[in-house]
């Protein structure tokens, strides 16, 4: 803009040296100049195309429409939302269905297995408009809406009544088992409304086979509750199996949230192996926390003075023999004791503590760990602890690294001197070894509070990093999630380089269903599937099989805190960016202004 302004003065002041100095036309010329002016100010305007950006109020309306299956929890509201939305836009305006994502208006049943309201407002606000939100208020993603998105904008609340209700809300139970353990579940268990009785059941099952039947406490309305479900051991066989855990109480008006499924992995052996020669507390500690950490089934074993072996979690006598085959067996042997313990056919992975009865030359002291971690595959998992902070260990073994093994940990005694490494890793020839070379580490757990969380660390850390190989985690090409609500898609993940376009996988139902997963550029696909149980195949993934399952269960089902955006008033606007060859009057008043003065120059005998 300030380059035609000052374009058009140059013009200016040439036209008026022109008719008034040059031609000496007196006041006549005064009109001559101001056309010349008019017309090159145009064109000059036209030329450079400045813009301006305004603002446009206005325009039909845009309304959201809750489509979340909360909408139809307790007493359906949907017909009344469908009534209203339609009620909004009887003079014009456009619909719009939010809940996982925006999509177009159709009046079939809602489907969104959450309530995100974000992304709607932004494409109303694109549209331009005033906006009118239709909803029950139950929006998930209320605090992360800017206030720039809200002005202009109405909510129409229809928010849900209260029923009778219990619901199981959550479902905790270890994702892998071995066949002879006995299976504890924990249920979170939520209630609302006036209840028939202060009880309900508890069934477990696998498919049409009731497992076990409990009776469980309610807890008074509305709250929640954390309930134990203990099943006797053997009644699984190896092998994944999907588990039912369904609560019946009288009187309860909404069915759809009472039943929850969870993915099982049974093993006939113990994937975590802990022998402990002979036992002390650093033994007992290790194996309660790896218990605790560790997401797959853990099995202790320790020498006592006497020679024999007891199992640590029943404190029943085990063989000598037991103890060798669980060592040979076990995906991943964790070892405080002799070397010679892991036995010649060992080919897994091993994690070595320090113990046992060998003589060490072990460096006695204080030693501090250093708050700079050393480079390695377990440093993304150890970082953010504040390590020089922790009580010091009481002992270092002395090692030297070789070229193939590196430190995740190193210490210095008295905070002084160099650093000796205090846990070990290497993987070579595909065999992955974790050694700990610091004693005292068990105090951390003794102590609690951030010792035992660093404490924790280590052994998530580690266990992770050996089991990688052998859980097949890291060897899939693709992954998906195991276990989604209703109304969630299932997400497929792709875990090496070179993210295809597109895969096809086929599930197995009900039906046999053949889809294309579409990758982004993370390597994720999504796929939307009616509740049911899935085994799916990717053939051109290695035939890379798994088991997905989509649940009943929403938690948009069980009532939730009414979290509406407020309305902060203002009128809705759109900012438009106008540019100057838009305006059509701007090439009418140059192509007269010019006629204009040459008809006139014409009639006055100039050239």
């Amino acid at each position: 803009m300030l380059a035609v302004v000052l374009a058009t003065a140059g013009v200016a002041a040439i036209a008026v040296f022109v008719y008034l100095r040059l031609e000496r036309q007196g006041p006549r010329g005064v009109g001559l100049a101001t056309l010349r002016v008019v017309g090159l100010g145009a064109l000059l305007a036209l030329f450079f195309n400045p813009s301006r950006t305004a603002r446009v109020t206005g325009g039909p309306p845009t309304v959201l429409l809750d489509a979340s299956l909360s909408m139809q929890a307790g007493a359906d509201r949907w017909s009344a939302a469908l009534d209203s939305a339609h009620t909004l836009t009887r003079s014009g305006g456009t619909i719009l269905r939010f809940g996982n994502d925006v999509r177009p208006f159709d009046a079939s049943p809602p489907i969104g297995g959450t309530t995100q309201l974000r992304d709607a407002l932004t494409a109303a606000r694109a549209r331009g408009g005033p906006t009118v939100v239709v909803t029950d208020g139950e929006i998930e993603d209320a605090g992360a809406i800017p206030p720039a998105l809200t002005p202009g904008t109405r909510f129409v609340l229809l928010p849900r009544d209260t029923v009778p209700d219990a619901a199981v809300l959550r479902v905790d139970v270890p994702g892998r088992v071995q066949r002879e353990d006995s299976l504890v579940f924990y249920l979170t268990v939520g209630t609302w409304g006036a209840l028939a009785s202060d009880s309900a059941e508890v069934h477990v099952a696998v498919g049409d086979r009731r497992l076990a039947s409990t009776q469980v406490a309610l807890p008074p309305s509305p709250g929640t509750a954390r309930r134990r479900v203990a099943l006797r051991p053997g009644l699984f066989a190896a092998g994944t199996h999907v588990i039912q855990a369904r609560l019946t109480a009288s009187g309860d008006a909404e069915p759809r949230n009472d039943e929850r499924l969870v993915v099982l992995e049974v093993s006939e052996q113990p994937a975590i192996v802990v022998v402990v020669d002979p036992a002390d507390w650093e033994g007992r500690f290790l194996v309660e926390e790896l218990s605790d950490v560790a997401r797959t089934t853990v099995r202790g074993y320790a020498r006592t003075v006497s020679g024999s072996w007891l199992d640590m979690r029943t404190l029943t006598r085990v063989s000598d023999q037991q103890v060798r085959t669980a060592v040979r067996t076990a995906a991943l042997l964790v070892l405080r004791g002799p070397r010679e313990r892991a036995g010649p056919d060992r080919r897994g992975p091993v994690w070595f503590w320090p113990g046992g009865e060998t003589p060490r030359a072990v460096v006695a002291g204080d030693w501090y760990l250093s708050p700079e971690l050393p480079g390695s595959p377990l440093a993304g998992r150890l970082a953010g602890l504040e390590w020089d902070s922790l009580a010091p260990l009481t002992g270092v073994v002395p090692v030297t690294l070789t070229a193939v093994d590196w430190s995740a940990l190193a210490a210095r005694q008295g905070r002084r001197g160099a650093e000796r490494p205090v846990l070990v890793g290497r993987d070579s020839a595909g065999m992955r070894v974790l050694t700990t070379v610091g004693e005292g580490l068990w105090r951390w757990r003794f102590r609690g509070g951030a010792a035992r969380e660093a404490y924790r660390a280590i052994l998530a850390a580690g266990t992770d990093w050996l089991l990688a190989e052998r859980t097949g985690s890291s060897n899939l090409a693709v992954t998906a999630s195991p276990v989604v609500q209703r109304g969630m898609p299932v997400v497929f993940r792709w875990t090496r380089d070179s993210i295809p376009d597109s895969l096809a996988v086929t599930f197995v139902g009900d039906t046999s269903v053949t889809q294309s997963l579409r990758f982004d550029a993370n390597g994720t696909a999504r796929v939307d599937l009616e509740p049911g149980v899935y085994r799916w195949v990717i053939p051109d993934a290695g035939n890379v099989r798994g088991v997905s399952v989509v649940e009943s269960y929403s938690a948009e089902y069980s009532p939730r805190t009414v979290m509406n955006v407020p309305e902060t008033g203002g009128v809705a606007f759109t900012l438009l960016e106008e540019h100057a060859r838009e305006r059509w009057w701007l090439f009418v008043i140059g192509v007269l202004a010019l006629v204009g003065e040459w008809a006139w120059r014409q009639r006055r005998g100039l050239p």
